[in-house]
């Protein structure tokens, strides 16, 4: 036990949620290390939409911080198999910052490299909590068989966290989704597409540009290969026998560590917007809150309250959005630009 390497936090995941926190408490002059099963930079499933929300955040944060990005500020809406909304954005402060993410992960995680910081490629396996050790009560093994002991640990594993497996171990993984990349036609002005169904069971088919293909997705409660092949299908776009179809878990439900020495954040910790499903700017926004409650010896639930209380506001819209009485709504407003513009500039 006397042997055992000592950091002040332990950051399971090494993405957007993991790299965000570790710079941030690196920054404040603690002792960090990140680990990651994965070696970067590394393919992430994601449409990569910034938000205004998560790209403002960000530059608040990191005003340094420079990564590639498609502006994006046309959106089109279907719905039930009808093109029934179009808005083109003026103000380029609500556009969405479309990034590749393994580009955009790994540059979030070099920053935090560039200013000292420790990452290892490695895997979680269990962590114990002992009160006698008061320094650093926190006890992580990992599948190597080390253990390294912390003053708090972080789980930034994503969807299916093995930090919050330990915590809740039947929690759900959320909603399955699939994607595919399709080649973009160059003369093509680039657009975010949405559709929605009451087919769909609070899930949507979804199309996000990047600068040389788009992004095709579709999930909802009960996703499968055929209903996505399905979805293409009825919407016109091809299933391509040639590309990879790749599938993730969405995170429905927020998991709370009994601990205030164990921390969730991002999907580890179900934060994701309950009707979008982005989850980028929760990424970001829980990173700080964590960061904020280990530098400032709070309790992550005081600190990250607003959050929890918008994910309670965002589950009953949830039940709403994606009724029928909810999709006929936004079906008529969708036709007022205006009005479309209004809701998307509420919503972001």
């Amino acid at each position: 036990m006397d042997k055992m390497r000592t950091y002040d936090v332990l950051i399971v995941g090494a993405g957007p949620a993991g790299s965000v926190c570790a710079s941030l408490l690196k920054r404040a002059g603690l002792e960090c290390l990140l680990i990651d099963h994965a070696s970067f930079p590394r393919d992430k499933i994601c449409g990569g939409g910034l938000t205004p929300k998560a790209w403002q955040t960000l530059g608040r944060l990191f005003p340094d911080f420079k990564y590639e990005y498609m502006p994006i500020t046309n959106f089109g809406l279907i719905i039930d198999g009808e093109h029934c909304g179009y808005l083109r954005l003026d103000d380029m402060q609500r556009m969405i910052r479309i990034v590749r993410r393994k580009d955009f992960d790994h540059l979030l995680l070099q920053q935090y490299l560039a200013a000292g910081g420790a990452f290892e490629q490695g895997a979680f396996a269990d962590f114990s909590e002992d009160a006698a050790r008061k320094d650093y009560p926190v006890v992580v093994t990992l599948r190597s068989g080390e253990q390294i002991a912390c003053r708090y640990l972080v789980g930034a594993d994503g969807a299916t966290s093995q930090v919050r497996k330990r915590i809740a171990p039947h929690s759900s993984n959320g909603f399955l989704f699939y994607e595919q990349y399709h080649d973009r036609a160059a003369d093509v002005e680039p657009m975010i597409t949405l559709s929605l169904s009451n087919s769909y069971s609070h899930g949507y088919f979804y199309v996000f540009p990047n600068k040389t293909h788009d992004v095709i997705g579709f999930g909802d409660a009960h996703t499968s290969k055929d209903s996505f092949k399905r979805v293409l299908k009825e919407l016109d776009y091809p299933y391509l026998t040639d590309r990879p179809l790749r599938g993730a878990f969405i995170p429905r439900a927020s998991v709370v560590s009994p601990s205030p020495r164990v921390i969730l954040i991002g999907d580890a910790g179900g934060f994701t917007n309950r009707v979008s499903y982005e989850g980028l700017y929760y990424a970001i926004a829980t990173a700080e809150n964590a960061s904020r409650a280990i530098i400032e010896g709070r309790d992550f639930l005081e600190v990250n309250r607003k959050i929890f209380r918008k994910k309670r506001k965002e589950d009953i819209l949830d039940k709403i959005v994606y009724s029928r009485f909810g999709l006929s709504v936004i079906k008529r407003i969708a036709h007022f630009p205006r009005f479309f513009a209004a809701c998307y500039n509420f919503y972001v």
